[in-house]
């Protein structure tokens, strides 16, 4: 097994518990943000969606994190992977293309939070000083802020005190859903509903709900190889990485498509499943104490999804440094806390900066670039299979060549499926940013290298 080589890391920060909590936190959060895939796609549609989207979208990058993870434990993860496979030039591209989405990912986290705040003081309190309408973008901005310094601070202080936060975050925004399940479940038995009405809204095409519903469900079910980045603060992460990945691909699937199926039974009107619509489909399963609860879990979620998501990705600019692509000082590891504080610091004040633009600003950068990155580690797993036949897996993917070609093949023709779509209902202008961004990667190697040729000269 590749071992790391970061003196004063945090060793062992993270078991295969608290890593299945942060890779949950990170990836999903809950079920938050699937009610528009309901009322956008259409209630057969989405629960359609919900089933297959993982087998085709999540298993492939959790079983690629599993084998490689395992691997090469190594900070920086998946551009460790791709750099050995594919070249320097390759793993630059990848990190810088993930970096890029995340900033501005994470960042919609402080947003989420200060938009469904906003909206329970409004309705339970009549105060609206924090909506949009007001003007009051100076005290918005200072609650996202707030959220950022929070677990920004918590970022820094150590790894494990992540794990350990994101363990119990984990059990308030899962434990409310299962609640509704059995609530919901045990009525239904007594009292059989139908599930969905139709597949898709009515007056909307199957190819328009797909191109709606589709970037949704997969921006629900993406980032699995993000906790990659934190390997050498994994204890044992040969067995803890197939564990964390293999049982959490069908939670995830579980968290999204049983409180969908059951919300579904009580609120069949798709007009009503709209972004921060769980806590009223709660209370129609269950009355005032499961809305309270899913609210709880609302306001629970953006700040587990925003933590996870700043551990994993601070550990980018802390490779890139290495490589020379940013300041040497990123790479310093606090001699207390074990993290590389720097590091986790920039991201913050990155992401304190993004949280003053609006939330449809942000997921403007879709996730067409975050899988041109997946492609490149997914072709990294076949490469280094066939290069490297001797390097120790303690996890192999099952099933050999066949299995391998589909986990390359078949997310990216889903990706180039997306971009078909979104180009037919929205028209080039829907992809303009993304190709902006995949550009930008080969343009800053370039001028990178062609700097460090002039000073040698």
């Amino acid at each position: 097994m590749v071992g790391g080589g970061h003196r004063n890391l945090k060793r062992r920060a993270l078991g295969t518990l608290t890593l299945g909590a942060t890779v949950f936190c990170c990836v999903s959060g809950g079920p938050f943000g699937l009610e528009g895939l309901v009322g956008e796609a259409g209630p057969g549609l989405a629960l359609l969606l919900i089933l297959v989207i993982p087998i085709c979208w999540a298993l492939p990058d959790a079983l690629t994190t599993a084998e490689l993870g395992a691997a090469m434990p190594q900070e920086g993860g998946y551009v460790v992977w791709v750099k050995r496979a594919l070249g320097p030039f390759w793993g630059f591209v990848n990190a810088w293309w993930t970096w890029m989405y995340s900033l501005v990912d994470v960042a919609i986290y402080p947003v989420l939070f200060t938009t469904y705040l906003g909206a329970i003081l409004r309705l339970h309190f009549g105060w609206s000083v924090l909506d949009a309408e007001n003007g009051n973008d100076w005290l918005r901005w200072g609650v996202c802020v707030a959220v950022v310094a929070t677990f920004t601070w918590l970022n820094m202080r150590g790894t494990r005190l992540v794990g350990l936060t994101g363990l119990g975050f984990a059990a308030l925004i899962i434990v409310p859903f299962a609640l509704m399940a059995i609530i919901g479940g045990f009525q239904l038995l007594s009292t059989p509903k139908q599930i969905a009405e139709s597949l898709t809204p009515v007056g909307k095409s199957l190819s328009e709900a797909l191109a709606a519903g589709l970037g949704i469900v997969m921006w629900n079910y993406l980032g699995w190889d993000q906790m990659s980045t934190v390997a050498e603060e994994v204890d044992d992460p040969g067995k803890a990485y197939p564990r964390a990945m293999l049982i959490g691909v069908p939670l995830v699937t579980l968290v999204y498509l049983v409180p969908t199926v059951i919300g579904l039974a009580f609120v069949p009107d798709s007009s009503r499943w709209v972004e921060g619509a769980w806590p009223s489909i709660a209370d129609a399963v269950g009355g005032p104490v499961l809305y309270g609860l899913i609210t709880v879990a609302g306001l629970v979620s953006p700040m587990a999804l925003f933590m996870s998501s700043m551990l994993a990705t601070s550990r980018i600019p802390m490779v890139l440094a290495e490589d020379g692509y940013l300041p040497a000082k990123l790479m310093e590891i606090h001699p207390e806390w074990g993290t590389p504080w720097r590091a986790v610091l920039l991201q913050g004040g990155i992401d304190a900066l993004l949280t003053y633009r609006t939330f449809q600003d942000l997921v403007a950068v879709n996730v067409v670039l975050y899988g041109a990155a997946l492609a490149l580690e997914q072709s990294s797993l076949w490469i280094l299979r066939k290069r490297e036949p001797d390097l120790p897996r303690p996890f192999r993917v099952p099933g050999g060549w066949p299995v391998l070609a589909l986990i390359v093949v078949v997310p990216v023709s889903l990706v180039c499926l997306l971009v078909v779509l979104s180009i037919r209902e929205e028209g080039w202008r829907a992809q303009w940013l993304t190709l902006l961004l995949i550009l930008s990667a080969p343009a800053i190697y370039w001028l990178r290298r062609r700097s460090v040729r002039r000073k040698a000269i």
